[in-house]
Parts: C-alpha cells; sequence; structure tokens
C-alpha cells in the first residue's frame, strides 16, 4: 500500500497527499466485496425489515434523482455500519464494512499498480468516467460526482464505482501516520480516532479518484451547528459491504 507513483511510469509520485507515500506490505485474508455500492433501494430495504428510522431527505428533497433506486446512498459511518452488521445477521456470514487495505486491494484488482479503479485504469471523462453534461443530466443541474450505479465499466475485478460518485467509507480510524506502523498482515487501522477513513472521489479533482488517495471524515459528517437528523447529509457519504472469511 502507498504511493506506487515512483516504481511506474514517469516515476513519480500520483498523490498530492502526505499521508500515502510510505510504501508497505501488506497481507490479507481472503474476503469478498460487494460488486456495487449499497443503493437507495438497498436501504430502504432494510429499514423497512429492520424498523430503523430513514434520514431525512436533505438535498434530495429538491433534487429527487438523488433518491433513485439505483442510486448510491448516503449515510453516516455508524449507520453504514449497522446496515452490514445487519446484513451478516441476514446472511450468516461476517459481513463488515471494509477495511482501509481490503478496499484498496480490491480497487487495484488484488493490488496491481492501477491509478484508477476503472476498466484500464485511466480516468477518461465520457467513456469510463462521466462528464460534465452527464453530471448535470444525472444530478438536475447540481454536476454533483453522483450518479446511478453500474453505468460505467467496472474494473478488471469487475467491481463498480470504486472510487468514484462519492467517497466511500471504511471501517478504520484515520491516522495520518498509520502506514508507519500499519500491522503487516489484516490492518484494521488505529484503535481510536477522531474521523473515519473514506477512499473516492468527491468532485472537483482527479486525485480524489485515485485508488491509493487517503480521506476522511467525522463519522456525522454535518456542518457545525446544523443536526443531521434534521438537515440530512450530502450524497457523497456512500458505502459497500464485505464478507470476511
Amino acid at each position: 500500500m502507498g504511493d506506487f507513483g515512483p516504481l511506474i511510469g514517469d516515476k513519480l509520485p500520483l498523490s498530492i497527499n502526505h499521508d500515502d507515500k510510505k510504501l508497505h506490505e501488506v497481507i490479507l485474508d481472503d474476503f469478498m466485496i460487494s460488486k456495487y455500492k449499497v443503493t437507495n433501494k438497498d436501504f430502504n430495504e432494510y429499514i423497512k425489515i429492520s424498523g430503523k428510522s430513514k434520514l431525512p431527505l436533505g438535498l434530495g428533497a429538491g433534487h429527487p434523482s438523488l433518491l433513485k433506486d439505483n442510486v448510491s446512498v448516503s449515510v453516516p459511518w455508524q449507520m453504514a455500519k449497522d446496515y452490514c452488521l445487519w446484513m451478516g445477521k441476514q446472511l450468516g456470514e461476517k459481513v463488515d464494512l471494509p477495511t482501509e487495505a481490503q478496499w484498496e486491494y480490491a480497487a487495484r484488482s488484488r493490488g496491481q499498480y492501477s491509478p484508477y479503479a476503472t476498466d484500464n485504469g485511466e480516468f477518461t471523462e465520457g467513456k469510463n468516467v462521466p462528464g460534465d453534461d452527464e453530471l448535470s443530466e444525472y444530478t438536475e443541474g447540481l454536476y454533483l460526482p453522483v450518479y446511478p450505479i453500474g453505468k460505467y465499466p467496472p474494473n478488471p475485478l469487475g467491481l463498480y464505482d470504486m472510487g468514484l460518485s462519492g467517497a466511500e467509507w471504511a471501517n478504520d480510524w484515520y491516522e495520518a501516520d498509520y502506514y508507519s506502523h500499519s500491522a503487516l498482515k489484516n490492518p484494521q487501522g488505529p484503535s481510536t480516532g477522531k474521523k473515519k477513513v473514506r477512499r473516492g472521489n468527491v468532485g472537483g479533482d482527479v486525485q480524489y479518484a485515485l485508488t491509493i488517495f487517503r480521506q476522511s471524515a467525522l463519522p456525522v459528517p454535518v456542518l457545525e451547528g446544523s443536526k443531521y437528523e434534521e438537515d440530512g447529509i450530502a450524497p457523497s457519504y456512500v458505502f459497500r459491504c464485505v464478507i470476511n472469511n
């Protein structure tokens, strides 16, 4: 894991971040990861069955395209975690949010030196990722980097939209220097923290879509003075689940 740019191509770093520069070996046990992010339809079915409370519409109140069945649901970290754990109970499996290491390994198609989790490892608007016109169409003129699942080719492992269409929650707490002391086998991140790791594009810069780019956010990502129970959250806090061995 880490910025493998110096190992390929022009031998230059790919990421502008400083928290991903420590290259380190990671060994993972077998796991399975969802082909798609969890959608609004998935989450609404979960709410019906489990009796959990639904988040307010937020931005979706004025832009119903964000609430379509085939668009990724946007929720705080704990709600994403609870969904995966609930799914595990239904399946009789060890289901959870992916660790940061699991997410990156899958995005890079079993750890290949692939900068983007697209069909060819490149980021080409209008071909394997949406251009501005498509984003405007998908989000009713908002130009948000959010669109229906499966619209563009998957990575070689067959996974859709990893690093694209919103940033995905990881299970790990975030720590800037974690790579310098990460466990070799099945790293789980720090034992405590203030923010959770996120991976993927939130718009405005293709840096965020890099398979190695690390981000973080508060588990309940709200603006100061607001309440997500009343106002909802931005449509870019998305997730998928894994089944652990």
